[in-house]
């Protein structure tokens, strides 16, 4: 739905003949931009919100399609294994990413630092924020590798990008730390930012900077939205069908380009919130209150991307160890409903990556934790 202020300056005509006056003034009179800007800035302003309202994405309306249930093991088998080097010791596994050459990214939160691993296990670089910011000493949030090879990692304070060997590249000030995640989609780095109002995804080049700001419909439910913040980094996917991202009280991903015709997929088990939490000032009261709404109803913590053509979002289960999961297919626009107690990681280039037992050496010593690699078996749309 529009906000009435929005509708209020679309359906006025007067406003948007301000904005093109304004508009044709800044062309033939560049010396007085300034001016101008500052008189015809409100007009403008609510023209360009409008119209993004009207073709962007925050005004929304889905095609809701059912899940049907399958067994996990029916979707996912086990491959391999992966040990790691054990001449390096990795303190605790925290987010895991995976190159299109099959190297792996570790972040280790004990540690503070970044490990690149080859496809089998191999050793190749460590490297850590204080090489960009060496007064950034937060946590680290989430790391991905790009395209180019290069990696772009978030802490608890900022964002930085790093050279494929590990050498600092450049810090990214104009973004926020916290919990940014992050994927990269046709050259372009889309940083969603959900605890803005309206929600936000930046679209970023490293070498131009922010070349691209989309607004988000507004969540449902804003207050669950600022709390829920789901698994660190697991809020955004990219793939060749283009970028999506997840709202706690969704029962999908959601499309950034929605398209003709988005779809909304539905989970067996999903049960659509109905409010949002207490406001109050007591903070027991606020956990309680959180705590029964996740009794109440289904909410999702991540979005991963299984393939090019599959994404799925996982749900939290405050009652059960199994973690529920929805698989869609985005070319035949079917999906189906699981769930596992598996702790996995990472989804990716159609492996599911789940942390395994730490390795035993052979001299009676103990090595880092092992990945258990298991394989995605695509479903079939039922007739």
């Amino acid at each position: 739905m529009i906000p009435d202020s929005r509708l209020r300056y679309r359906a006025n005509p007067k406003l948007g003949r301000q904005a093109l006056a304004a508009l044709r003034s800044l062309r033939l009179h560049a010396h007085a931009c300034t001016a101008i800007w500052r008189q015809y800035r409100p007009a403008l302003a609510a023209c360009i919100l409008a119209c993004a309202s009207a073709c962007g994405p925050a005004e929304r309306s889905y095609r809701v399609v059912d899940s049907e249930f399958m067994e996990f093991e029916d979707l996912f088998s086990p491959v391999d294994t992966v040990r790691f080097d054990a001449s390096v010791l990795i303190g605790t596994i925290g987010f895991v990413d995976v190159s299109g050459q099959g190297d792996f990214l570790i972040t280790d939160n004990h540690m503070k630092a970044f490990y690149v691993f080859s496809a089998t296990g191999r050793h190749v670089t460590t490297f850590t924020v204080s090489q960009c910011n060496p007064e950034d000493s937060g946590s680290l949030k989430s790391a991905r590798f790009l395209e180019d090879g290069g990696v772009v990692a978030t802490t608890g304070r900022g964002v930085y990008a790093f050279h494929a060997d590990g050498s600092c590249r450049k810090r990214l000030p104009e973004l926020p730390g916290m919990r940014p995640s992050f994927c990269e989609w046709r050259g372009l780095i889309y940083f969603l930012n959900h605890r803005l109002r309206p929600p936000r995804v930046y679209a970023y080049s490293l070498e131009s900077g922010i070349v691209d700001e989309f607004y988000l419909r507004e969540p449902e439910y804003p207050m669950v939205t600022d709390v829920m913040l789901g698994r660190p980094g697991r809020q955004i996917a990219c793939f060749d069908h283009g970028v999506f991202y997840r709202y706690p009280e969704s029962s999908d991903g959601e499309p950034l380009f929605p398209g003709n015709d988005p779809v909304m997929h539905r989970p067996t088990f999903y049960r659509a919130p109905q409010r949002d939490m207490i406001r109050a000032d007591n903070v027991s009261a606020r956990v309680d209150d959180l705590m029964e709404l996740g009794r109440e109803a289904t909410y999702s913590s991540g979005i991963f991307e299984v393939d090019d053509v599959h994404r799925m979002v996982t749900f939290e289960s405050p009652s059960s160890r199994e973690e529920p999961l929805s698989i869609v297919n985005m070319e035949t626009q079917t999906s189906i409903s699981s769930g596992t107690d598996l702790p996995f990681e990472l989804a990716k280039h159609g492996l599911l990556y789940v942390r395994g037992d730490y390795e035993p050496l052979s001299s009676g010593e103990v090595g880092n934790q092992m990945l258990e690699i298991w394989q995605f078996h695509p479903f079939e749309p039922s007739d």
